[in-house]
């Protein structure tokens, strides 16, 4: 028998944005640029946020993520918002917001600051594809609007208010999420822009940070063509930036999460023999369609002919794939969770899974 502990395993909160459409009648297209960050910009939208996110709290998540995966500079000016310090105190109001609704969790939560790919502020997306203009298609063009947006969330400002807002902002933070990344170049940047954070923040005010690739097709590699091979030496080789905490897979169908699990197993593996490194945690968040494919010119979920669907309950599912790579104890945790149209129904019956453990 192995004398290796079996790695904890931490819940995440669900598919937010397909909530907020299902249960909540938000309607998101070309006029709302932010998708669910639009909500950030009235009282109303904040206080739906703030239910919808405590949702998930009160079914036992551990971790929730803000509501600022696809903020962003441009879409807040699309919206509307053209002052860029307005902008930054509302997309810290998507930590504020998670932070209370963390509190709902008996015991509370940690938030996570979700950062979605650059390919998610485009309109229309592009994180499925990572199709980016001209503009953004390098790794120093990456880092430069990366850092830019994730400046608006750490220590710093002009006068003494906006410090404060500021500092209160990182406090609040438990984790970074970088999510659904597309591309390898990505993955350098945000390591990059972790690194340079860090020491601008300095040690104290470190926060960990995972990073998340999504994986749309039919094969296990990323939509810009690279295999989990390259994902994994961009992700943790040494000299390329911070490292992650936690790697992993999010948006992606559960039923691929299986044979992608235990690739980058491999590869991590193979890594770690050649660079002595860690073994990270894992983070995966697959999807809970059933189907469903997500069309990003429209923003609607549509079923396509011959999709499979799956006849086992997505928890059930879900809770299986990490038990079993639990019980092959290699990563330090594993962290859990669902994306688009994952329900805090579905969160609950996850953590009852977890916790008859």
């Amino acid at each position: 028998m192995s004398t290796t502990p079996l790695p904890p395993l931490i819940l995440l909160d669900g598919g937010l944005g397909t909530m907020l459409a299902d249960r909540y009648n938000c309607i998101f297209d070309h006029s709302t640029p932010l998708w669910s960050s639009h909500l950030l910009l009235s009282g109303e939208g904040s206080a739906t946020l703030r239910d919808a996110q405590g949702a998930f709290a009160e079914k036992g998540a551990d971790v929730v993520l803000s509501a600022t995966y696809q903020a962003s500079f441009e879409g807040c000016r699309a919206s509307g918002v053209g002052d860029e310090r307005e902008v930054g105190v509302c997309m810290r109001r998507g930590v504020e917001i998670a932070r209370a609704a963390a509190e709902q969790r008996e015991g509370g939560a940690k938030v996570a600051l979700s950062l979605g790919a650059y390919g998610a502020t485009m309109v229309p997306g592009q994180e499925y594809s990572g199709a980016y203009d001209a503009e953004h298609s390098s790794v120093e063009q990456l880092r430069e609007w990366h850092f830019r947006r994730l400046e608006a969330f750490m220590p710093g400002g002009e006068d003494e208010v906006e410090k404060k807002e500021r500092m209160a902002c990182w406090d609040s933070v438990g984790y970074v999420a970088f999510e659904t990344l597309p591309r390898v170049d990505e993955v350098f940047a945000v390591r990059q822009v972790m690194e340079k954070g860090y020491g601008i923040v300095g040690r104290e005010k470190v926060v960990e940070f995972w990073i998340a690739c999504v994986f749309p097709g039919e094969g296990n590699v990323l939509p810009d063509g690279n295999s989990i091979k390259q994902v994994v030496g961009a992700m943790l080789g040494k000299g390329k930036g911070a490292r992650p905490m936690g790697v992993g897979i999010n948006c992606t169908r559960v039923g691929k999460v299986e044979g992608l699990v235990v690739e980058f197993e491999r590869e991590i593996g193979e890594l770690i023999k050649r660079e002595r490194g860690e073994w990270p945690s894992l983070v995966v968040y697959p999807d809970g369609t059933r189907g469903e494919v997500y069309d990003t010119t429209t923003k609607e979920w549509v079923k396509k002919g011959g999709a499979k669907e799956s006849l086992i309950p997505w928890d059930e599912e879900t809770f299986e794939i990490v038990s079993r790579c639990r019980e092959r104890r290699l990563w330090k945790s594993i962290f859990v969770g669902g994306c688009c149209k994952t329900t805090p129904d579905d969160i609950g019956k996850l953590r009852k899974r977890i916790d008859e453990l």
